[in-house]
This record gives structure tokens, sequence and C-alpha cells, in this order.
């Protein structure tokens, strides 16, 4: 029988968004180490820029649903901790991450572009594919810094002001 000490509900709602905010930054680390390696092989560069807009229109797709789901939840937990008002410290913290999490989707129209770009660029030798992916990549970097890493910092102070010490 499960008791409450060893998996404690509350708990684990507390925890939530730190966990599916970080399955969000591991996403978009991969996504940049997958990527920028692809795109960073500059003596093979008219090879990629022939395969890349379908290797991109296929990585952009099926991580797509993990974006929604991994954002979108730490998006409704950290909602969920803060209007639970879980200390008087921690639930700005929650609410904090929570508005990062949202604004990881205010770069979908700089990203949108980069996107369509990358995956209509021609397959040939000098088709540009790979460029547009290091566009796609640039402004990635910047989602990074400006939403994501901050979403995840912010969903890590608020356990930590919120659990206190285990």
């Amino acid at each position: 029988m499960a008791s409450g000490r060893f998996l404690d509900p509350l708990t684990l709602l507390r925890v939530a968004p730190l966990i599916t905010s970080t399955v969000s930054l591991t996403i978009a680390s991969d996504s940049h180490l997958f990527l920028g390696s692809l795109v960073s092989l500059k003596p093979q560069r008219a090879a990629v820029n022939q395969m890349a807009p379908r290797y991109f229109e296929t990585f952009f797709w099926r991580g797509l649903p993990e974006i929604f789901v991994t954002f979108g939840l730490s998006l409704a937990f950290g909602v969920a901790n803060a209007c639970g008002k879980p200390s008087a410290v921690g639930w700005a913290w929650y609410a904090g991450g929570s508005v990062f999490s949202l604004a990881h989707f205010a770069f979908v129209p700089a990203i949108a572009w980069k996107v369509k770009d990358a995956i209509e660029a021609k397959e040939t030798p000098d088709g540009g594919a790979a460029d547009a992916i290091q566009g796609w990549l640039n402004v990635h970097h910047v989602r990074m810094a400006l939403a994501d890493i901050p979403s995840w910092a912010c969903f890590l102070i608020a356990v930590a002001k919120t659990l206190g010490p285990v």
C-alpha cells in the first residue's frame, strides 16, 4: 500500500513543472546538438543542402508534439501550483515559470518563417537548407536563453522554496 510519505500527491504536483521543464530543456539541447552538428559539416555542405530539407521536415514534425506536451504540462502544472499558493514565496516562482513557459510560444512567428525556409529549400547542392536551419538555430538559441532556461530556473527556485530542506 502506498504511503503518503513515500509518494505524496501534493509533493508530486510541486515537482511536476520542474520535471516537465527539464524535459523541455533536454529536447532543446538535443535539437541544438543534432541540427548544429548537421549544419557544421562545412566540407559536406553540398550533401547537407541536398538532404537537409527532408531531414528537418521529419525532425520538426516528429518533435512538435513533444514540445506542445512538455511546455503545455509545464504551464498547466505551474498555474496549478501558483493558484494553489504553495507558500508566500513559492507561488510567485511558479507563476514566473508559467509565464516563461508561455513565452516559448511567443517566438512562433520568428520560428515559423525559418521552418518554412528550411523545409522548402531546394534539394540541390546550393539549395541553402543548411543556412535556413542555421537561421532556425539562431532563433532557437535566443528562445532558450530568454524563455526556456528562465522557466526552468523559476520552477527550480519554486520547488526549493516550497519544499524546503529534505
